[in-house]
């Protein structure tokens, strides 16, 4: 009888665990679901660049702000203009709340890139984006951190194959990164992510529960 007892003990435990499991696991996709980009959680890698106002600029100033992190190259002629387009576009769709986002825009060509460049093209797109640069080390380094790839095709190929220096191009990772309050790095938007109602929408969702799944 006692043995009865506890197989039907253990059938109905491993039921409920089954449930329980089926439940948890049903939640975590609903929660995974709701957001337009793709979650994922793990500490920003900290770095220190320089703004396009010529001051030193460091990713953890920013805590307490959400941070969207882009990288690009002002030569570039058309992802990236297109990327800073969609992010205004984000901000206008925030209205009030832009205020509580800060862009960063990390160029991949920092010998062209310089703060006189970045001061004169970043701000055309919105006057509170920061375009960032620094030494080739000190981008690469960055660039490492954040799994970001890039090839500079004047050294690839040669720079004497251009009539001027000025126009090799650059390919590189399109991803942004979105950076909550508290430091981390809480979700990526590929290309095929980017747009600006869908990331506005997520960011106000971050602003509300703290970037929280």
């Amino acid at each position: 009888m006692k043995q009865k007892y506890m197989i039907r003990v253990t059938v109905l435990a491993l039921i409920l665990s089954g449930w329980g499991l089926f439940i948890y696991q049903y939640f975590q996709f609903k929660s995974k679901d709701k957001y337009h980009g793709i979650l994922y959680q793990k500490e920003a890698p900290n770095f220190t660049l320089t703004a396009h106002d010529g001051k030193k600029a460091t990713l953890s100033q920013f805590r307490g702000k959400v941070t969207l992190i882009v990288w690009g190259y002002t030569h570039c002629p058309d992802i990236c203009p297109l990327t800073l387009s969609m992010l205004r576009g984000v901000m206008n769709e925030l209205g009030n709340k832009q205020d509580q986002v800060q862009v960063l825009y990390i160029t991949v060509d920092p010998e062209r890139d310089t703060v006189e460049r970045l001061k004169a093209y970043i701000p055309h797109f919105h006057e509170s984006f920061i375009g960032l640069t620094g030494t080739n080390q000190d981008i690469e380094k960055v660039a490492k951190a954040y799994d970001v790839f890039y090839i500079n095709h004047g050294d690839s190929y040669g720079r004497s194959e251009y009539d001027t220096w000025a126009e090799y191009q650059m390919t590189h990772s399109s991803t942004i990164y979105l950076v909550n309050q508290r430091g981390k790095l809480f979700m990526t938007y590929p290309y095929n992510k980017f747009d600006s109602k869908g990331i506005a929408q997520d960011i106000k969702k971050v602003l509300s529960n703290g970037g929280e799944h």
